[in-house]
């Protein structure tokens, strides 16, 4: 993989090759000096539903981790923006294109790699750190921090249209988007097409309680059997990177004990260094950034 061409200025938003297409991130980075990518670790933050467009803590962390010397990584995967409109944002294609940033930084020479995510991105983050679990392998990859993140997201998303009366429903998707991979004899075989979700998020018809998928990129992230979207079946098998969970107290979406539930399976699977953390925040962190910084800072100064 070529680099050479990649800008590195604080702030730069770059583009990583990948396959004939290519990763945009932000590359906010405080220190080009060997020193520091030595001795201090990059954060490569994951985004949550729809990509880093529309979460506030997307704005907000990277330059105050640059202020207390993280450098970070904010990557766009497949399961952004467009993604899941169109049928190629399929839940663990992203795997390899996290693959393809983290060898981006070991190429220029970043010796500690954390995995960070918000939400979708805390389920993709837990599934790529139990992929990758191999200390001789991976030996960079130095922790996972999850934050509002579901015990499974087919359940949370379940439980969501089912609270707010989802137009359709869970049940009518499911065997909709089924019949395309799995088709009757007696029916006739669904193509993949694009879904509207209506109060999927809240109580309205309105944009911002819409969700909007293909059929397989539904089945890949929040239907039943997407093992891969459920997080409580990941988490055990990260068992030598320290994790870091952050549950905001007032979340509309995810459960306090989702997140307890996570710790628990973390431990009791052999993990030595899990920590939870509860902020008095909204799923969104809203007002509340500067706390979950210090949260996510403080685990951080602890270790490295």
């Amino acid at each position: 993989m070529n680099f050479d061409k990649i800008e590195e200025y604080p702030g730069s938003i770059i583009s990583i090759p990948f396959n004939s297409h290519k990763i945009d991130a932000l590359h906010y980075h405080i220190d080009t000096h060997s020193n520091h990518r030595e001795h201090k670790p990059v954060i490569v933050r994951l985004h949550g539903i729809l990509g880093n467009l529309l979460d506030e803590t997307e704005h907000y962390l990277p330059s105050i981790l640059a202020d207390n010397d993280f450098s970070s990584v904010t990557m766009n995967t497949l399961l952004a923006n467009l993604g899941l409109f169109f049928g190629f944002g399929i839940f663990d294609d992203a795997i390899p294109q996290i693959d393809a940033v983290c060898e981006y930084l070991r190429n220029i020479g970043y010796k500690k790699i954390i995995i960070a995510g918000h939400g979708l991105g805390g389920c993709i983050a837990l599934r790529y750190c139990a992929l990758r679990n191999d200390i001789d392998r991976y030996p960079d990859l130095s922790g996972v921090i999850a934050i509002a993140t579901p015990f499974s997201m087919p359940d949370t998303t379940r439980r969501r249209w089912e609270h707010f009366g989802s137009q359709p429903s869970y049940d009518e998707v499911y065997e909709r988007a089924r019949r395309t991979f799995y088709p009757d004899d007696e029916k006739e075989s669904v193509h993949d097409e694009t879904i509207i979700v209506k109060r999927a998020h809240g109580p309205t018809s309105l944009p911002e309680h819409t969700e909007i998928y293909t059929l397989k990129t539904w089945w890949a992230l929040a239907g039943p059997e997407a093992a891969g979207a459920k997080a409580y079946k990941q988490i055990g098998n990260v068992k030598h990177t320290p994790i870091l969970l952050i549950h905001a107290s007032k979340d509309e979406i995810i459960e306090g004990r989702e997140s307890e539930d996570l710790c628990e399976i973390a431990k009791r699977s052999g993990n030595g260094d899990v920590t939870h953390v509860n902020i008095d925040a909204n799923h969104s962190f809203d007002g509340k950034h500067e706390e979950l910084a210090k949260a996510i800072i403080t685990w951080l100064s602890e270790r490295f």
